[in-house]
C-alpha cells in the first residue's frame, strides 16, 4: 500500500490518476479506478459465463394430460383420414 494518504496510481484500464486509496485489484490483478471496477462481474465469474442449473422438477410424479372435456374436442367428428378434412369442415 501507498505510505502516505497523498499518494497518486495510474489506473490500468483508462490511463488517468487518481488516489491510491479508492483504487481497486480486480479480479486479473490490475489497479483499476471506482469507475472501471467491475465488482464480483468480470469476464471470469459473470454469471452468463456459469453453467445454468436445468435439472428436473422431482415433484412432478406420474404427470397426466388434461382431460379431453377441458380440451373441448369433439369425438364424433373426428376422422383418421386425412383427405376426408373438406368434408369434416363443412359438417360443422
Amino acid at each position: 500500500m501507498a505510505s502516505t494518504k497523498k499518494a497518486l496510481a495510474v489506473c490500468d484500464t483508462c490511463g488517468f490518476v487518481y488516489p491510491h486509496r479508492v483504487m481497486k485489484l480486480n479480479s486479473y490483478g490490475m489497479l483499476v479506478c471506482p469507475t472501471d471496477y467491475e465488482g464480483a462481474y468480470d469476464l471470469k465469474n459473470h454469471p452468463q459465463n456459469r453453467t445454468p442449473d436445468v435439472r428436473d422438477n422431482p415433484a412432478i410424479r406420474n404427470p397426466r394430460p388434461e382431460l379431453n372435456a377441458e380440451r373441448a374436442v369433439d369425438w364424433e367428428n373426428a376422422t383418421l383420414i386425412w383427405e376426408d378434412t373438406d368434408n369434416y369442415w363443412n359438417s360443422i
